[in-house]
């Protein structure tokens, strides 16, 4: 097997981010004006929706700029902006030797940080107070 080609890479990185966050994957998402791949059918009904766009290589790092997180900004219509990043590991392209990270904004991340508190806060109330009428 050859060296594969930027197309197999992105490919296999944007079907493992639909497995992963749900959504859908669009044909050439990286260069549609709309939207990048990532956004679930019914993103508008959930507080956290992310519209992702997905970045691989082989190499040992990846550059993430201003202008980068600029279009992921512009193509996420007022959802979340997240950019998955992969680092191949061998050229056989297997989810399971990838380095898979994400980039969000440090105020959505604090903000889904603080909804979660909450959430557990609300699960330890609800079961202190099963417990009471048990």
């Amino acid at each position: 097997m050859g060296i594969p080609t930027t197309r197999e890479m992105s490919g296999g990185h944007e079907r493992f981010l639909v497995r992963l966050f749900g959504g859908d994957r669009m044909k050439g998402s990286g260069n549609q004006p709309v939207r990048p791949d990532g956004r679930p059918p019914d993103a508008h009904r959930v507080s956290f929706a992310f519209a992702w766009d997905g970045k691989s290589t082989f190499g040992s790092s990846l550059s993430v700029s201003k202008q980068m997180w600029a279009k992921a900004v512009d193509q996420s219509h007022f959802e979340r902006p997240m950019l998955g990043l992969r680092f191949y590991a061998t050229t056989r392209l297997q989810d399971s030797e990838a380095l898979d990270l994400v980039v969000v904004s440090a105020h959505d991340q604090a903000e889904l940080l603080e909804r979660l508190h909450e959430l557990e806060a609300e699960v330890v109330d609800l079961k202190r107070e099963k417990e009471e009428h048990a």
